[in-house]
């Protein structure tokens, strides 16, 4: 998905990519992690929102929850969305603020009260008893706690898993019933996704989840509350004035931090550079040829190869999976020469990631703009240090 862009916009990252695998330093299965590039993208987020006076909460899963590369955002957006529970804890450990806990997934409750301790600037509620749960963990920390409550998404919009919140006619209601709870106070709303990107326009564009958030914001507003809106998904410096015009106070960058939202694959003139590709080698030839697997996953739109050979650079076709594939390999198709190709190859990809779902490596690198590639460490799926 993104491997003629990062090849046009950051060669040098492809290339250290290479010759860390063929030194031995990163193993097949690794993703690499352009730490000055996320700096720089981390840096434009950050300028962008403060001149559009909308506030950021960073999202860490797509990295694997990294703690070098959340300590670098975190230099420039102190504040981040903890999609879940275990993320909160990497997020904190690695120096990060809660901006916004509990979106996309719900607090486990006997979670809450640490979490809380924290003091996170917002924690997100799906439902009546998970806000009752919030109230009274919040209660007994001697605290209120702001909230946003999550609206429904509209059906067309809403991902399969990520569905659940409040419906926008409700609203009125809850509102009346959340003004009884000590330990909360209702700040705001947030949905998922309020953009998303049309593919034939060529751009991101609302959805009808956003629409369902600003009635909801409507209803607050008649109830003299002046809401907190927070409108993800595809935040990027390209969308945040967009944002801002739409009503948003905050919203969630995530891919932008990579350079890896859909847009960035078609746009050269995107203010974030690739920061981000996948490592593997040729695993066999012959009946199947294959790649190494471990770090696809199923919307990661990954579909372009590059081999590096002894004889210079072969290109392939991944090929798609079906559903009930395990990720051993990944088979693919030669589009060009593959002669000379060897098994023990370099193979070099770029697609959308959601890493914390892998079994991957991540290595993080520094110095690769400068020319003097150096890895600062290697970690799991998970932010945990290996190397």
């Amino acid at each position: 998905m993104f491997l003629a862009m990062t090849e046009r916009r950051n060669p040098a990252l492809v290339q250290a990519a290479i010759d860390l695998h063929r030194s031995g330093a990163v193993e097949p299965d690794t993703y690499v992690i352009d730490l000055d590039a996320v700096d720089h993208n981390a840096a434009a987020l950050a300028a962008s929102a403060a001149r559009h006076g909308v506030e950021l909460w960073f999202v860490a899963k797509q990295y694997g929850r990294n703690p070098l590369v959340t300590a670098t955002v975190a230099r420039h957006l102190p504040l981040a969305a903890a999609i879940d529970h275990r993320e909160a804890a990497a997020l904190l450990g690695a120096g990060a603020r809660l901006g916004n806990l509990g979106h996309l997934v719900q607090v486990p409750v006997r979670r809450l009260p640490g979490l809380l301790a924290e003091r996170p600037a917002y924690v997100t509620a799906a439902d009546e008893q998970n806000l009752t749960a919030v109230a009274a963990a919040a209660h007994d920390l001697g605290r209120v706690q702001p909230v946003l409550l999550k609206i429904r998404g509209a059906a067309e919009s809403t991902f399969p898993g990520q569905d659940g919140g409040f419906e926008p006619g409700d609203l009125a209601g809850v509102l009346e019933r959340a003004a009884r709870l000590d330990g909360v106070r209702v700040a705001g709303a947030t949905g998922f996704p309020c953009l998303s990107f049309d593919a034939e326009a060529g751009r991101p564009r609302p959805t009808g989840t956003l629409d369902r958030v600003l009635a909801a914001a409507a209803t607050m507003r008649a109830a003299a509350l002046d809401p907190v809106l927070s409108l993800p998904s595809h935040t990027s410096v390209s969308t945040i004035p967009q944002i801002a015009r739409l009503g948003g106070t905050a919203a969630e960058p995530g891919h932008a931090l990579t350079g890896t939202t859909p847009e960035h694959a078609v746009d050269a003139g995107l203010t974030e550079r690739p920061a981000l590709v996948y490592v593997s080698e040729i695993a066999q030839l012959g009946s199947a040829p294959s790649v190494f697997g471990g770090g696809f996953y199923s919307r990661g739109r990954a579909r372009d190869l590059l081999v590096a050979t002894g004889g210079g650079v072969r290109r392939a076709a991944l090929r798609d999976t079906p559903a009930g594939s395990i990720d051993y390999y990944r088979r693919f198709d030669w589009t060009g020469d593959g002669d000379g190709a060897r098994v023990g190859d370099t193979a070099v990809m770029a697609f959308r990631t959601q890493i914390f779902v892998t079994r991957s490596r991540v290595a993080v690198v520094a110095g690769i703009e400068a020319g003097r590639p150096r890895v600062e460490g290697v970690f799991d799926a998970l932010g945990s240090r290996v190397a």
